[in-house]
């Protein structure tokens, strides 16, 4: 996530032309990430370290563990946190960069281009609030029915614990924004491809712009959830709730990366019938031209029928054969091996236990 045209081409001097509404907090912060020097990325990863070693730095001065050690689960709230933050800025940079990949697809003067590139770069100010605050408001709700931690080895210092509940309702008005992020920005991108762009059949390339974008989203919210399974006390996929829960959330994945695209594979599937249904209007009537000279015994002409049927043959396989979902096949095996791969290593893990178990 290095620093370059795309960067400044959302800045907040840019956008203030084109600007719809105020841009979030997260907005904010990711431009002022962009000025500073340096790779963004560094001042990500600084500070989910940082929220790291704040109470890991109590429990050591404490004595409660030793220097230098720590529990693995400690680290995955400061982790995320630091990861979904990187994960806006990279995300929305991308988006800039595939809706000017899509440009020529579009069919948008440059004002409303320009408003387009602002919506999907920028998140509204007081919705990602809401967002955050609804979160977090049920969070906080579970407080009152249960434990929401589950965490018993995290209470082993009051200062730290309360210092990690602390990261740990951040964490959650992170993911707040960062789920309403998704839902804004994927819901833009159906928005785009089904009222603003061209359909053309034989132009898709452009129309492979957002996939990317799609795919990376939904991998990153089954990456946090991995991560969460591999360093969580006693969590594992063996528990019926877990597996539920993995499945469900497997399921908002692919769901994220189709939806902003179902429209205009409607949109395309429609071309293509249409398309499909002229070409075998014509391919009749070569047919019925066929038959009226064989009964006409007009056997001497039909060289240039042939040709026509022999190409009409070759338009309709050639349309037949088009794809019309909006991604490149690479994007959906990269998706799915992101997906299932940690399932299928814990299917392989959990037969070979059984076979060598004594």
């Amino acid at each position: 996530m290095t620093k370059d045209a795309t960067t400044e081409k959302i800045s907040p001097t840019r956008e203030d032309k084109f600007q719809a509404y105020s841009p979030s907090w997260i907005n904010r912060l990711t431009a002022w990430v962009s000025r500073l020097p340096g790779t963004s990325w560094m001042y990500y990863l600084g500070l989910g370290v940082v929220l790291f070693l704040i109470p890991s730095i109590v429990n050591w001065s404490e004595g409660v563990l030793p220097s230098g050690s720590f529990l693995p689960v400690q680290g995955f709230m400061p982790g995320v946190i630091g990861f979904f933050l990187a994960m806006f800025h990279y995300l929305d940079k991308r988006a800039g960069v595939s809706l000017a990949a899509m440009r020529p697809a579009l069919k948008v003067s440059e004002g409303e281009y320009q408003e387009l590139n602002y919506r999907l770069t920028n998140l509204p100010a007081g919705m990602t609030l809401i967002a955050s605050l609804i979160t977090l408001a049920i969070i906080l709700f579970t407080e009152f029915v249960d434990d929401p931690y589950h965490i018993e080895v995290l209470n082993i210092s009051p200062v730290s614990t309360n210092l990690f509940r602390l990261i740990y309702f951040f964490g959650w008005w992170v993911l707040g924004a960062y789920l309403y992020h998704a839902i804004h920005q994927l819901r833009l991108i159906n928005r785009i491809y089904t009222q603003h762009t061209r359909v053309n059949l034989f132009r898709m390339k452009p129309l492979y712009a957002f996939s990317n974008l799609s795919a990376l989203t939904a991998g990153s919210i089954a990456m946090v959830l991995y991560g969460w399974m591999a360093v969580a006390p006693g969590v594992s996929l063996a528990d019926p709730i877990a597996f539920i829960l993995t499945f469900i959330v497997l399921l908002i994945a692919v769901v994220i990366f189709i939806w902003p695209q179902l429209g205009i594979h409607n949109l395309q599937v429609a071309e293509k019938d249409r398309l499909l249904e002229e070409a075998n209007q014509r391919f009749e009537a070569i047919i019925g031209e066929l038959h009226r000279r064989v009964d006409a015994g007009e056997l001497d002409q039909m060289n240039d029928l042939r040709v026509t049927m022999t190409n009409l043959e070759m338009e309709l396989n050639a349309l037949k054969g088009i794809h019309t979902w909006p991604w490149q096949s690479e994007t959906v095996r990269w998706l799915i091996t992101a997906l299932v791969l940690p399932l299928g290593l814990w299917l392989i893990q959990s037969v070979f236990q059984r076979v060598l178990a004594p």
